[in-house]
């Protein structure tokens, strides 16, 4: 069976651990009813689109190359199934399709930053902390 995070990565736990804390805070940010939310001053597209770009952008600097097209669109179905629980629990919310166009319009800008040299923030933190060790 092929490896789905980098092998070479060390902290491979941390990172995907990290990352589904990421999971965990957008679903609860995007379920909260909107009363309680602050206001950025911002579209709330430019949040989905933020917020999903930088999950995909995580997920996909630490996955194997040919992964990246299932992370952003897991990413995707991610801000679909967020959006079927905003119109059914209400609070405020409700099911925007423009929401989920901007999940996607992150989604695919973070996988194209995952393409970028900054694609590669995990193994520069990693060579830190060996570099720290040494």
């Amino acid at each position: 069976m092929k490896p789905l995070v980098l092998p070479e990565l060390r902290f491979r736990r941390l990172w995907l651990s990290l990352g589904m804390f990421m999971v965990l805070a957008i679903t609860v940010v995007c379920l909260l009813p909107s009363k309680d939310l602050p206001a950025l001053g911002v579209s709330d597209k430019i949040e989905h689109a933020v917020a999903f770009g930088a999950l995909a952008f995580w997920f996909g600097s630490i996955v194997v190359r040919v992964d990246l097209p299932w992370v952003g669109m897991a990413v995707v179905v991610f801000g679909g199934l967020i959006e079927l629980a905003q119109g059914a629990l209400g609070g405020g919310r409700d099911a925007e399709w423009g929401d989920l166009a901007a999940d996607a319009v992150g989604a695919a800008l973070g996988i194209a930053l995952v393409m970028t040299p900054l694609g590669r923030w995990a193994h520069w933190l990693e060579a830190q902390v060996q570099k720290d060790r040494s």
